[in-house]
């Protein structure tokens, strides 16, 4: 019995993601989305690509549907490859991965993540160089929304303050009474709302050391829907 398996790219609008095609000796196309945010279709092989792709596309609708409904109750991070079509966050948006040979960049253009490399298919490489632009636009953000916020909180206006990035496995951020604001780089693929959650809820921190209700009071007052933008932030399938 023959059997192959292909990996395809599927699109809706601004939604991105893929799907595992098996072909196989079977009477029937069936569509599956599981648990886990994997898309599988299994396919006779009397089917011609086109026709697979097709039947498969006039369902585009339902499947990003059941994408969205699984996300919401179990949001899992994505295995991440570093080839191009898997699709990468940056500020709440899915942007399709592109990777290119040439001097080592990156770049958005058109929907897309575009990574110059020297060797395509060194995955280390695509890794270290999307993770440094990470980290780069995420200084610039994380500064930018630390000044916004301090010129709207008359506590934190003269407050000294130093911000580091390091990826941490389980928090998105960190404060010293000193006055160090340690933010994960990851989180700029949250959506801008989320971000500037975070750096709030740090910031409150140089004023009240605990989660008490003077710490919350002070977070309220800089971001009124944060327990919104929190669960919004939670329901994610951001790798910490």
């Amino acid at each position: 019995m023959t059997k192959f398996v292909l990996r395809k790219n599927l699109s809706w609008g601004r939604h991105r993601s893929q799907y595992e095609l098996t072909v196989e000796a079977r009477r029937d196309l069936t569509i599956t989305v599981h648990p886990t945010l994997l898309v599988t279709v299994r396919a006779p092989q009397t089917s011609s690509l086109s026709d697979i792709e097709r039947r498969v596309g006039a369902k585009r609708a339902w499947i990003f549907r059941q994408l969205r409904a699984f996300g919401e109750l179990h949001p899992l991070p994505v295995e991440r490859r570093y080839v191009s079509g898997e699709t990468h966050l940056y500020l709440g948006r899915q942007y399709v991965l592109r990777v290119e040979q040439g001097s080592p960049g990156v770049r958005i253009a058109a929907g897309r993540i575009v990574v110059r490399v020297e060797r395509v298919e060194s995955k280390l490489s695509v890794k270290r160089t999307l993770d440094a632009w990470y980290s780069e636009r995420a200084r610039q953000i994380f500064a930018r929304q630390i000044g916004a916020l301090q010129k709207r909180a008359r506590s934190l206006t003269n407050r000294s303050i130093i911000l580091r990035l390091r990826r941490m496995s389980r928090r998105w951020g960190s404060c010293t009474p000193a006055g160090t604001i340690t933010l994960n780089p990851n989180l700029v693929q949250a959506p801008s709302g989320c971000v500037e959650y975070v750096v709030a809820h740090e910031l409150c921190h140089l004023l009240v050391h605990d989660h008490s209700l003077r710490f919350f009071r002070n977070l309220e007052r800089l971001v009124p829907d944060w327990e919104k933008r929190r669960a919004r932030l939670n329901r994610l399938a951001i790798a910490h």
